[in-house]
């Protein structure tokens, strides 16, 4: 295929020169003279390993030209990228002055071509999500006066490069996803990426938008907590790779997709207990760890936002159907239960509260849970039933605090739900 890349920078010359690599025909475009210049001599205007020799191979083979401009080359694209720079600005935010005047220039050059196959724009360039929707595709309309599917398609196709290893990442990647406007619309980005073993996401561009900075945001959350472990380690005389060793070797759990769904927040007798003690560990022997101590913080604003969420849909009195007590399924632990915290919150902003778990049995209940149990008098005693056609009768809203699908049959179809374990219901 021909293709452009609009942007020379580590990402459009890594993807130009692996394109290269796979036979075809490219166009490195760039505003920059001097990116241009090297392009167009077979050199890399960025440090990269493996991509200079691509690009001369490239060259060599008569597929690789360069310049400030697509227009010589225009009717004979198959597909574009924009791999233009948004460098973070002072308050964090992207800055898109650059990726929307290139989108710009772009969508007015779509009117001098004379191809009746419809141009696919592909999108690389970092950026927030809606970003797609509410600049770049009004951007495109207002430039071409028309609307994408008949003279030019559009996605957006999030790279996950790291410098130093870009090329074998190409090759290697996790994951590859595409944004569309509809589903197939991209035409699989035209089988740029066939043959890669990887899976393939098709989504909407707001999902493709938003998963490049949830993992960037989880990298950098990984190293900031392995650094944590490793000073109070040191602190502790504790050798921190022995420890990093052990806990690594955890593939079930830690390094896994144990826990890393979206859905309640933690609770239980461990995770707040041991949580708690490697913080005053933290205090004892003066390290500070923020990453650790804002996981105890993001845990009560989750809990806090929760309750938000259902008085949002609902208003009090309700009536609220409350679908688990205990703090996950299958146990009657009710210890530091945030569905438990979540029903006290309800009956305290003045919801006639009705509550089903399978798993609790007030006369049961022993040790600390007996406890909990006189603590929480109102919640099990008035509002706990194990009559859910009962509880579930003329309530206004059903939230699902557990996992229960055994159970889900007999709820009234018609009455709104809030899913917790699986974030589905709430609004924006």
């Amino acid at each position: 295929m021909h293709i452009a890349i609009l942007g020379l920078g580590y990402v459009g010359t890594t993807t130009a020169a692996c394109l290269l690599k796979d036979g075809h025909h490219v166009y490195g475009i760039d505003i920059n003279s001097a990116k241009v210049q090297a392009i167009g001599a077979g050199r890399s205007p960025v440090v990269e390993p493996g991509v200079e020799a691509l690009l001369t191979a490239g060259l060599a083979a008569g597929r690789l030209s360069s310049g400030s401009s697509l227009a010589p080359w225009l009717d004979s694209l198959d597909l574009v990228m924009i791999c233009v720079g948004t460098p973070s600005r002072a308050d964090g935010k992207l800055e898109m002055v650059h990726l929307l005047e290139v989108t710009r220039q772009l969508g007015r050059q779509l009117e001098d071509r004379r191809t009746a196959t419809p141009l696919l724009l592909v999108f690389r360039s970092t950026m927030a999500p809606g970003t797609m929707e509410r600049l770049v595709l009004p951007t495109l309309e207002a430039a071409t006066g028309e609307a994408p599917g008949q003279r030019y398609e559009v996605a957006f196709n999030p790279e996950f490069l790291r410098e130093s290893t870009a090329v074998k990442d190409y090759y290697a990647p996790p994951k590859i996803v595409i944004g569309e406007r509809h589903p197939g619309a991209s035409r699989r980005l035209l089988g740029i990426y066939d043959g890669l073993d990887a899976p393939v996401f098709e989504v909407g561009f707001a999902e493709a938008e938003m998963v490049k900075f949830v993992d960037n945001s989880f990298h950098a959350l990984k190293v900031a907590f392995a650094n944590e472990i490793g000073r109070l380690a040191i602190a502790k005389g504790i050798d921190p790779q022995t420890v990093a060793d052990i806990f690594l070797a955890d593939t079930k759990l830690n390094v896994s997709a144990a826990y890393l769904r979206p859905g309640g927040p933690f609770g239980g007798s461990c995770l707040p207990k041991d949580l708690g003690a490697m913080l005053a560990l933290a205090r004892e022997v003066g390290v500070q760890v923020p990453v650790l101590g804002g996981t105890r913080e993001s845990n009560a604003v989750h809990a806090a936002w929760l309750a938000q969420a259902v008085q949002a849909r609902l208003a009090p009195p309700g009536p609220i159907l409350l679908m688990g007590l205990s703090f996950k399924a299958e146990t009657d632990d009710l210890r530091n239960s945030p569905l438990l915290e979540l029903a006290e919150a309800l009956l305290d902003a003045g919801y006639d509260l009705r509550v089903f778990d399978p798993d609790l049995d007030p006369s049961q209940l022993v040790g600390v849970n007996f406890a909990l149990a006189a603590e929480h008098q109102e919640v099990l005693r008035s509002c706990l039933t194990r009559d859910l056609a009962t509880a579930a009768a003329h309530v206004g809203l059903i939230v699902l605090g557990k996992p229960m699908p055994e159970h889900l049959a007999a709820l009234p179809a018609a009455v709104p739900r809030l899913d917790i374990p699986q974030l589905r219901g709430f609004d924006g």
